[in-house]
């Protein structure tokens, strides 16, 4: 009955119906689905400016680092650059030091065959004052056809016929020959600096009934006993060189008595000095002498 009762009371006026008792849980619960709504709607919003935020704080980062790597990259570029001009400015710079000591060198070489041509002007015309000295004191001589003075092989030579200091076939001196070559000798000590070159010559015809092998023989002796006598007229044993040439090194045919005759004849030649003479390569060296020789009694 009370069921029925209850049932019957919601038909009726003036009674409203048992949840309308309670209308404030509905609008609460409006309230909180409103609210939530809105914060959800508020935190959707929130995180989606943040994550929009991060998102244009990115972009701008890798913007940045985008323009930062193309800097280093440029700067790289540019460091290589700049390395390869200063391994280009000290390869030329190098070469340029290779090229300067070179032309150093060529200056220095340049000014020490300056002073070695000088040295050997100096002494070419020492030597030519000496050939014309001796012309001068031998002028009495070649006046009277005793000596002739000549040049053969870019050398002065003294040249004295052999008939007027030997007798025909020996190596002894005549009486007029010792007068001779000492007035010679007299003479050439004056020329205490320069050597002298005393050769034997001799014509083609072969010796007979002499005490010599043959001519090569007989114009050894003649330029060894010329060589004596000079140098008891005082000349320095150390000055003269003798030698034979026989009948190798003539000065005319042997074809006339008169060629033969030119062609027996003592020659006395001027040796040029060392420092007359072109230097030899380096690469030869100088010969070191003798410790044996070196040693003192």
């Amino acid at each position: 009955m009370a069921k029925f009762e209850a049932a019957d009371d919601i038909g009726k006026p003036g009674k409203p119906p048992k949840y309308r008792r309670f209308p404030w849980r509905l609008w609460l619960w409006a309230l909180v689905a409103t609210a939530g709504a809105g914060a959800g709607g508020y935190f959707t919003w929130h995180f989606k400016t943040q994550a929009d935020a991060a998102t244009t704080n990115e972009s701008e980062t890798l913007k940045k680092f985008s323009a930062q790597k193309d800097e280093i990259s440029a700067r790289t570029t540019e460091a290589a650059d700049y390395k390869t001009k200063h391994d280009r400015s000290d390869k030329e710079n190098k070469e340029l030091k290779v090229q300067q000591d070179q032309l150093s060198k060529n200056l220095s070489a340049s000014k020490e065959e300056l002073t070695d041509l000088r040295k050997q002007r100096a002494e070419t015309e020492k030597r030519l004052a000496a050939i014309d000295e001796i012309q001068k004191q031998f002028a009495k001589m070649i006046d009277t056809g005793t000596l002739k003075v000549t040049s053969r092989r870019g050398s002065l030579v003294l040249s004295l016929p052999a008939e007027v200091l030997f007798p025909s076939g020996v190596a002894d001196l005549s009486e007029d020959g010792k007068l001779k070559v000492l007035e010679v000798g007299i003479t050439l000590k004056k020329f205490n600096d320069r050597r002298f070159l005393v050769i034997g010559h001799s014509d083609n015809q072969p010796l007979k009934g002499s005490v010599y092998k043959d001519n090569w023989e007989l114009s050894t002796a003649r330029a060894l006993t010329v060589t004596r006598f000079l140098v008891q007229a005082g000349m320095d044993p150390k000055n003269l060189v003798p030698a034979g040439g026989g009948e190798h090194d003539p000065i005319a045919p042997n074809t006339s008595v008169k060629d033969l005759a030119r062609n027996r004849r003592i020659e006395i030649a001027l040796m040029p000095a060392i420092n007359e003479l072109p230097p030899l390569p380096a690469s030869l060296g100088e010969a070191k002498p003798d410790a044996k020789l070196e040693k003192k009694p």
